[in-house]
This record gives structure tokens, C-alpha cells and sequence, in this order.
């Protein structure tokens, strides 16, 4: 048993180097353009490094969360060099991290081999771990982080240290993705499923609270001083959800000024919080004060409706495509293959749709294996919450609660297929654990 424990290691090591010879070749020689929010994270790193501190164009922002940019202009004044080839780097190195991670809770959780090894592996090669390391953005961040979270969570030591450690990277994770500030009931909903001790998990549930709130408070103050109002992190919620949730939205996502409803008198307020410097919506920080409520009439005046934009947004995140690997982490290579081979065309075109049908056809199986598993689990964890007697393991309920929860924010607020990576490993380990019991369960009969 131990050297076949060795070899496991060796193989995943092995494994791991090719997986990140590809993560490397692809920030090295794949050009991509960073759009949108993706350079306002950049723009706000090199700020940071130039000793600007966290602005944009001259302007405080708290637009996004603050952890990304901050990490990265850190990570730019550590190596002296703010290149886009230097952030990228970051990416590569939780990237990898990433990979480490899920095999060391994978262990954690189980001993079933095909689920640790077969999962541990897709995450090594996934195209979207590969691609997203050529993005300047949260995702690759994001997933480190919500692994590292579990990872502590499964591993068994003092309470009085692990609790407060929790807490700690929960708010760090949440500085990152804001979304995250409730995610300490998930991990209490984890211990009482497990164990069904009510005091332990509402010490948990406190405990880690406290310390997420800590970490958070400074960023706060900050926002307070900056912006004469308490936004905890952020002040882009109430704008994405009216923009996301509004009369004239039929498809679930992102709507420009033009396009969304507005009712009577709502243009002249937003016409007033762009009167800012720069007209720019990112440094409008009370727009959300005259969206939110919009937002919120909306959805209780039409709930048939909202219901069915979640849906589409559930879709749009999980089971519509893989477009979001060329757009935002390879859009400049079409180009250049066009340009050193102008007489290829209809090659290349043949290429990136061969290339992009593969990735779709990877990234549907995971997601239907996934929704499969939600429906199964579904009946069994909702009636463990309140039956005593009824407990569920750690491996289950962890892959169960984390993609209901992050799938349920993007239910009310926003969906795309980029919004998926964070929980790609989840969806992953969810395919695993539906093949291998199928086998076993084959086995059997």
C-alpha cells in the first residue's frame, strides 16, 4: 500500500510539471488583449506599484473587490517588474497551487483512488486552468483561494487555531470575491451535516465570522473615509443586479445604459453619478444606491420572470460554451496565425472551431455529470439539515454546498461562462465521484 501511495505522488508530480509546460507555453506564446474588467485589475495593480495606491485614473475606486489588484501590484513591487508576462506568472503559480491543493484534500475527504486521481488530473490539464493563466483576473485567484479555504477546513488540528485561520482566509477570499462574505454558513452547514453538533457549529459559524470580519474592517474604514458611506467591499452589487434584473433584460447578462429599463427619473440620476471626472460608471460609488431598489421592486413585481433570467443565467455560466477561453485569454492569436499564414484561412477557422467544440464537449460533461449529482444529493442533504439522526460526509456535502451556493449568486445576479472557473475543480470532483460509484455500483451487480 505504501508504494503504491509513492507512486501515486511520483505520477501526479510528473503530471504536474507537464500541466505546467502548458500553463507556461500559454502566457509565453498565446497573445491576448486584456478587455474590459480585466485591465481595470491591471491598470489598478500598476497603480499600486507606482506607489498610487488602490485608483483608477487618478480616482479612489472600490468597484471590485480589492484583493486581486492588490496581490498583484504587491506581487509587481516583490519581482520590480510590472509586465503583463510578470501577472501572469502569478496566475501560473496558483494555478499550480490550485492543483496541489485539490490532491491534498482529496485525500483528506476520501480514499476512493479513481476519485483523487482521475480528478486531480483533469484539474491538471482542463483547458480552462491552462487558458485562464493568460487572463489578468480574479478567476485563477479565486479558485486558489476557495481550495486553500477547503483544504484548511478538512484538515484536522486545534480549533482555537483553525477557526481563526478560517476566518482569515475566508475574508481574503471575500476582499477578492465579494460574494464570499456569507460563506461562513456554508462552512458551518458542513460541520453540523458532518457531525450534527449544534454548539460546535455555531462556535464555528461565530468564530470564523469574526475573524472574516476583521480582515475585511480595514478595507471598510478605507471606503468609508474614501466614499462617506459603509460599503463593506465593494459598491457594484445593487448596479449589476438592476442591470442583470430589469424590465427590458431577456438574456439573463450584462445590458449597457442604453438597453436597460428605465422608469421614470432613473436617467437623470444616472446621468448625475456619471457627471464624475471621468464619466465612468466604475467611479460612481452611490449608483447602486438608486439601482438597487429598482432592482429589488423589479424581482418581487415580477418573480415568474426573475425565475426564469436565473435560469438562463445558470445556463449561460454552465452549459453554453467554451467561447470565453478565445475571448478573453487568446484573442490575439487567431490574428496572429492569420498573419504569419494569410493563405490558411479556412485552416485556421477549422482549428479554433475543432478547438473550441473540444472544449465544450469537456466542459458540458462536467457540468451535466454535476447537475446530476446536485439532483441526487439534493433530497438527502436538504432533509439532513433538519433531521438529527441524518448525517452526510464531508466529500459530499462540500462539492454539494459550494457549487449550490456560488451557482446561487450567479442565479440572482449575473452569468457567463467564465463565472464557472472558480468552481471547475468542483464540478471536476463531482464527475469523479458520479463515474467511479457507477463502476462500483457495476461491480456489484
Amino acid at each position: 500500500m505504501k508504494k503504491i501511495f509513492k507512486i501515486e505522488h511520483i505520477v501526479i508530480f510528473i503530471l504536474s510539471l507537464i500541466g505546467l509546460y502548458l500553463r507556461v507555453y500559454m502566457i509565453q506564446n498565446i497573445p491576448t488583449t486584456q478587455l474590459y474588467d480585466f485591465s481595470t485589475y491591471y491598470e489598478i495593480a500598476d497603480n499600486i506599484y507606482q506607489n498610487l495606491g488602490f485608483t483608477f485614473r487618478g480616482y479612489p475606486i472600490a468597484w471590485q473587490g480589492m484583493g486581486y489588484s492588490t496581490i498583484l501590484g504587491y506581487w509587481f513591487k516583490f519581482f520590480g517588474d510590472n509586465s503583463e508576462l510578470t501577472a501572469k506568472w502569478m496566475n501560473v503559480v496558483m494555478s499550480m497551487g490550485t492543483i496541489y491543493l485539490v490532491y491534498y484534500l482529496l485525500h483528506r475527504l476520501t480514499e476512493r483512488k479513481f476519485i483523487i486521481m482521475a480528478a486531480t488530473i483533469a484539474v491538471i490539464f482542463f483547458p480552462q486552468h491552462i487558458a485562464y493563466t493568460n487572463a489578468i483576473g480574479t478567476e485563477v485567484m479565486s479558485a486558489f483561494f476557495l481550495a486553500g479555504v477547503i483544504a484548511i477546513q478538512v484538515t484536522p488540528f486545534n480549533w482555537k487555531i483553525k477557526y481563526p485561520v478560517l476566518g482569515v482566509a475566508v475574508g481574503i477570499m471575500a476582499l477578492t470575491k465579494p460574494f464570499f462574505m456569507a460563506y461562513p454558513l456554508v462552512i458551518a452547514l458542513v460541520e453540523w451535516l458532518k457531525h450534527k453538533e449544534y454548539k460546535e457549529s455555531l462556535k464555528l459559524l461565530a468564530i470564523v465570522t469574526a475573524f472574516m470580519i476583521l480582515v475585511i474592517s480595514p478595507w471598510t474604514v478605507r471606503n468609508y473615509n474614501k466614499f462617506g458611506r459603509i460599503i463593506p467591499i465593494s459598491y457594484n452589487s445593487g448596479f449589476n443586479l438592476y442591470i442583470n434584473n430589469n424590465q427590458n433584460n431577456y438574456h439573463g447578462g450584462w445590458q449597457s445604459f442604453d438597453d436597460i429599463y428605465k422608469p421614470q427619473g432613473l436617467q437623470e440620476k444616472i446621468d448625475q453619478h456619471l457627471s464624475n471626472p471621468l464619466g465612468s460608471v466604475k467611479i460612481a460609488s452611490d449608483i447602486e444606491l438608486d439601482f438597487k431598489p429598482e432592482a429589488q421592486t423589479w424581482i418581487r413585481e415580477n418573480s415568474l420572470e426573475f425565475m426564469k433570467l436565473g435560469v438562463i443565467r445558470v445556463h449561460s455560466t454552465y452549459f453554453y460554451s467554451s467561447w470565453d477561453i478565445e475571448d478573453w485569454a487568446m484573442n490575439g492569436y487567431r490574428e496572429k496565425l492569420l498573419k504569419e499564414n494569410p493563405q490558411d484561412e479556412k485552416k485556421i477557422a477549422r482549428h479554433f472551431n475543432f478547438m473550441m467544440a473540444s472544449f465544450d464537449i469537456m466542459l458540458f460533461i462536467i457540468t451535466g455529470f454535476s447537475l446530476m449529482y446536485i439532483i441526487l444529493n439534493f433530497k438527502d442533504i436538504v432533509s439532513a439539515i433538519f433531521l438529527m439522526k441524518k448525517k452526510i460526509n464531508a466529500l459530499t456535502s462540500i462539492v454539494f454546498l459550494n457549487l449550490s451556493y456560488i451557482s446561487l449568486v450567479y442565479f440572482v445576479y449575473e452569468g457567463q461562462p467564465r463565472y464557472n472557473f472558480i468552481v471547475l475543480f468542483l464540478l471536476i470532483i463531482a464527475t469523479t465521484i458520479m463515474i467511479d460509484t457507477y463502476n462500483k455500483n457495476k461491480e456489484v451487480e
